[in-house]
């Protein structure tokens, strides 16, 4: 007891209170566990559902540990195993904080309820990371159960591995929620808020392309099987933090040397100078920039910057008006276009849950690039299927967008839809994948078509693959919508649903898409006519439209009670 005391005022002392630190953690920990709010659904005990999305996160990522952890059935080395073992680990970890962390960390609603409470700068931010961490932990634990398992019959391994890999595993989980929150810890004290709203939603995109380049380009440069069979420790190893916990793995297992235990050395000094840099330099500051990034602060460049946006949209307004009018003629329709192209376009939420689901469509056509030179399938007998698949991941950037705009900080705002007459569900729904249509796939395709273009020195090859892709696009959009009512911004957003959603949207769309992409292949390398691919396409996707539109009952009303089913 008298420990416990003792250790509390000394955390009292540096401004931690550590009774204050264990009710806001229960109370995060029971808004995660619980299904999230929705003003469509007036449900009784519409609080107290579970939150099924974090199950499904564990079980979705202990089947993706297969992958990695068959490895071990081969001749790899121990510690060249675990290093690819944690290598994933913070892959996975990094991409869930990246989804998961501007909802934790920058919640512009809590300084409303816990501002005015005598809670220190230091308490508060410490929750907040306990809270990340803890959901880090929830994807990186049970990706390393198989890869712990079937470590034991890596070369040079023994039984501890099991052990020594989820020790290093939850070191590695807390590696990688440290470096996020130092990231955006920086970017709080040195950026101003409307910068900073930017930058965090551009960086998301930025850092899951470089993760996801990274942990396919490095064992394409070096030579995957020279790396697995390897057990010498270079000195590129103290540079690569998977590396140095795979080096404490080597300690705990009993197989290390003095370089492994200088790697382990690296790895946790690397923690604790994070740590200190967190509560050192960020802490403080934190409870201060939550309140200057609430929804009532202003600065007087916002408003200028506003001003200058009306008057820039003043002077476009007679065309985009026009054409605005020709593809939206009902009302609600284009109402709900509006709201959802300005979400899209301005609010942090949404573009921070949305932007690293963008990079899918440029990374294939790059690790095409790099391992395949990405051919012109016009000009050469060879046709890249990852370069296509660039194409597809647009339709896949599309369908979780529809999942992103569900949920909303604003979703009160969604009672509109319960007291506005709206004669069809159409019109929302229309107004969505529109919305989703010319702020995401339109400029994806352009992106990729300057790609090819540039890359293939033809961009009418380039516009005659991108082509049919976008024709179907517009009917991929209409598939989250069968059997199904989606209102956009009508739920509150709990952890883990955007991740959760984005790998069941993944799971269940990859699968058709790569289908269309082997038609594709086989009409460019001269199985069937390349035209008559893009006649089928233009014929079927109009009709394929067609029957999902009546399928959907695009043209009933909509009912008080439609969208409660959304999910939890």
């Amino acid at each position: 007891m008298q420990i416990g005391r003792d250790m509390n005022r000394w955390l009292l002392k540096r401004g931690l209170n550590s009774s204050q630190l264990k009710a806001l953690l229960i109370v995060y920990l029971k808004q995660d566990l619980r299904g999230g709010k929705s003003l469509v659904n007036s449900n009784k005990g519409d609080y107290i559902k579970s939150n099924w999305s974090l199950l499904m996160i564990a079980v979705l990522y202990a089947v993706f540990g297969l992958t990695v952890a068959v490895v071990a059935l081969t001749d790899a080395d121990v510690f060249a195993y675990s290093m690819l073992a944690l290598s994933f680990t913070f892959f996975i970890a990094l991409l869930g904080i990246l989804a998961e962390s501007g909802n934790v960390i920058f919640d512009e609603t809590e300084a409303d309820v816990i501002g005015h409470l005598p809670i220190s700068s230091v308490t508060y931010f410490a929750a907040k990371v306990l809270n990340l961490f803890l959901f880090t932990l929830l994807i990186a634990l049970p990706a390393s159960f198989f890869p712990a398992v079937f470590g034991m019959w890596a070369m040079r391994s023994n039984p501890s591995f099991v052990l020594a890999h989820a020790v290093s595993a939850t070191l590695m989980a807390l590696m990688a929620t440290a470096l996020i929150v130092i990231s955006y810890g920086l970017l709080m004290r040195f950026v101003s808020k409307e910068r900073f709203d930017n930058i965090i939603a551009y960086s998301q995109g930025a850092l899951a392309l470089f993760f996801m380049l990274g942990y396919q380009i490095v064992p394409r440069i070096a030579g995957s099987h020279e790396i697995l069979t390897s057990s010498t420790v270079s000195w590129y190893h103290f540079l690569y933090p998977p590396a140095w916990f795979a080096g404490l793995t080597m300690l705990m297992m009993g197989r290390g040397d003095p370089k492994a235990a200088l790697l382990a050395l690296t790895g946790l000094g690397a923690l604790a100078i994070l740590g200190t840099l967190a509560f050192r330099k960020i802490a403080g500051g934190y409870s201060s920039f939550l309140s200057r990034i609430s929804p009532g602060v202003r600065k007087a460049g916002a408003r200028q910057e506003e001003r200058a946006s009306k008057r820039s949209r003043a002077r476009r307004r007679g065309l985009l008006y026009g054409l605005k009018a020709a593809a939206l003629r009902r009302p609600a329709e284009r109402a709900v276009f509006d709201l959802v192209s300005l979400y899209l376009r301005r609010d942090r939420e949404i573009k921070v849950r949305l932007y690293p689901s963008l990079t899918y469509a440029v990374v294939f056509p790059i690790l095409a690039l790099i391992s395949e030179g990405l051919p012109d399938p016009f000009a050469t007998a060879e046709v890249s299927f990852y370069g296509l698949l660039g194409a597809a991941m647009v339709c896949f950037s599309g369908l979780s967008a529809v999942e992103v705009l569900v949920f909303s900080a604003h979703y009160r705002s969604a009672y509109i839809f319960k007291v506005t007459p709206i004669g069809r569900r159409g019109d929302i729904h229309g107004g969505i994948r529109k919305a989703i249509f010319i702020n995401i796939a339109l400029p994806s395709f352009l992106a990729l078509l300057i790609l090819f273009g540039f890359i293939w020195r033809n961009p009418l090859h380039a516009l005659l693959v991108l082509i049919p892709w976008v024709i179907i696009t517009p009917v991929v959009l209409l598939v989250p919508f069968t059997r199904r009512v989606v209102l956009p911004l009508s739920r509150k957003y709990q952890k883990g649903q955007q991740s959760a959603r984005n790998l069941l949207v993944f799971l269940s769309s990859f699968v058709g898409l790569s289908v269309v992409t082997v038609f594709q292949i086989a009409s460019l390398k001269g199985h069937m006519p390349y035209w008559s691919f893009l006649l089928i396409v233009a014929l079927a996707a109009p009709l394929a439209h067609f029957i999902l539109t009546r399928v959907n009952g695009e043209a009933e009303p909509l009912r008080q009670e439609d969208g409660s089913n959304e999910g939890g």
